[in-house]
């Protein structure tokens, strides 16, 4: 009959459909950056101090430890880790913590070394007369000329920590710190850091990490550790001659050929340390 109807399985009229309803309530609100379930990132801090630096608010400490630069081998075959990254924190100092292998043995080579952080240099400090001189002993066989509690003095701490936001570094190339963008607060500003080499060895910085952009500025940053052919034990010392330390240079400052270490923060480019704001905590 005309007056009968398809009805889907639904229940729902199909021919003949009723008057539009009232608008739905609004949905909740997106998983974005402003809520609970922001993606954890994890980083590592360090002080140039000798004593671990507090994870920035916000941020939940993981653990504590030695600032790491890299290692290099007998070949100059060597290997860094960027700053900003968990590994870069070593939780125990060890002056030879690899040991190399081929298909018939292992062994911890003499040659074989570690570089790590130094404390920050206090202006206006020449590093020949601030650092320990020569080579120092570490854990020898003899405990009465174990050297290893003066080194730790001298050895940058950190801590590495999870953050519910992202962090990165803004370089400006100038002698002004920049600003960090709308959105992002600052955590600290810095000197713009390329590059710690020594011997075949070497760890460039990603220029968006923050360890790209250092607190303090020295011209002397490492101490190398190694095992001293003449000592037979490790051994480390703060005054290498092929460490080398590259900054960004502030292009608005005019610079000679040759500037004298004690002179020479005045010429590096300046960065910061930006986080994207939240509103929780870890």
């Amino acid at each position: 009959a005309w007056y009968q109807r398809r009805v889907l399985s639904s229940g729902i009229n199909a021919e003949y459909g009723g008057a539009p309803g009232d608008p739905g309530i609004p949905g909740p609100k997106g998983k974005t950056l402003d809520s609970q379930y922001t993606q954890i990132q994890v980083y590592a801090f360090h002080s140039q101090q000798n004593e671990p630096i507090t994870c920035p608010s916000g941020m939940n400490k993981i653990r504590e430890g030695y600032s790491f630069v890299y290692f290099d081998t007998d070949r100059s075959t060597g290997h860094g880790v960027p700053l900003n990254r968990e590994g870069s924190c070593m939780e125990k100092f060890s002056p030879q913590p690899v040991f190399e292998c081929d298909d018939e043995d292992c062994e911890v080579k003499g040659d074989d070394n570690s570089i790590w952080m130094t404390i920050n240099l206090p202006q206006g400090e020449a590093a020949t007369l601030y650092y320990p001189q020569g080579n120092m002993k570490v854990y020898p066989k003899d405990p009465a000329i174990d050297q290893s509690d003066e080194i730790l003095q001298y050895i940058s701490r950190c801590t590495v920590c999870e953050s519910p936001s992202t962090v990165f570094a803004i370089h400006s190339w100038t002698s002004t710190p920049p600003d960090c963008p709308d959105k992002w607060e600052q955590l600290w500003i810095g000197y713009s850091f390329i590059l710690e080499k020594d011997r075949g060895g070497g760890v460039a910085l990603e220029l968006m990490g923050h360890g790209s952009c250092l607190k303090h500025f020295s011209t002397m940053m490492t101490v190398k550790c190694d095992r001293d052919g003449a000592e037979d034990a490790p051994t480390c010392n703060f005054a290498s001659d092929r460490n080398d330390v590259v900054y960004v240079r502030a292009m608005d400052v005019e610079m000679g050929e040759y500037v004298s270490a004690l002179e020479s923060e005045a010429y590096a480019g300046r960065c910061a340390v930006c986080r994207r704001i939240v509103d929780i905590q870890v």
